[in-house]
């Protein structure tokens, strides 16, 4: 299986890209395909419907709040993955903007960022203790939350139990596929629990310092950008 955040990972370099997609299409029946993404799942269907992505056998979406499975038709033709939305009960994003609206140093990014479970904001250089002053706030409202930051500018709330890793390691007990038989690619502060899961994970070279200073354990820190780093990783791996 092999599992790829897309912006700044796989997405970036079109000629990179386009060998990857001839290595997957020459590879379909001996693999699992999956995206990892922060973007909403009709806007990873819009990538993969004007061919610029191979088609996946799932999508991981919103940051790890979404699973949908490969379906027809478009947008309308991808299915929700049943067990993993369930699982985060009555869980909602709207309380969290409630709570949260007019706070100090966090602008609501666009409604097309926005879900169901993911309240999305655009910030600045938070430390720790800022982030650790939003789940106080949050906590004071009896909201239980995990917050995902990166790119320096980025902040996600999800529920807690989300996140890309969380979501490819279902996906994997899915499929019973073993750890070790998980690819795993990312470049920024949102793909490190995917990179931390026991997956065999890869740094793309273009990879923020962000990831790499919590990134632990067997990780492959690829010398190419883009998607020649997540071909680099799969050599790599497959040679192990």
């Amino acid at each position: 299986m092999i599992v790829t955040d897309l912006d700044g990972t796989l997405l970036g370099d079109d000629e990179a890209l386009a060998t990857f997609r001839d290595w997957v299409g020459g590879r379909r029946d001996r693999l699992r395909l999956v995206y990892a993404s922060g973007r909403s799942v009709a806007a990873v269907c819009e990538l993969i419907a004007a061919g610029r992505l191979p088609e996946p056998d799932a999508v991981i979406t919103g940051v790890g709040t979404e699973i949908h499975v490969a379906g027809t038709g478009g947008a309308s033709g991808w299915r929700p993955w049943p067990g993993w939305l369930e699982r985060f009960g009555n869980w909602s994003a709207d309380h969290v903007r409630e709570a949260l609206a007019g706070y100090p140093g966090l602008e609501a990014q666009d409604p097309v960022h926005q879900t169901r479970r993911k309240a999305s904001y655009d910030t600045l250089q938070l430390e720790e203790r800022d982030l650790a002053a939003i789940r106080q706030a949050l906590a004071r409202r009896g909201i239980p939350a995990r917050l995902v930051y990166s790119a320096g500018r980025f902040l996600d709330v999800i529920p807690p139990g989300a996140g890309k890793g969380p979501a490819a390691r279902f996906l994997a007990d899915a499929w019973s596929l073993p750890a070790h038989d998980v690819l795993a690619f990312g470049d920024s502060g949102n793909d490190a629990d995917l990179l931390s899961a026991g997956f065999r994970g890869t740094l793309v070279a273009n990879a923020l310092p962000e990831l790499d200073a919590v990134v632990d354990g067997d990780v492959y820190r690829s010398p190419l950008a883009f998607a020649a780093g997540v071909l680099d990783g799969i050599r790599f791996w497959s040679e192990r």
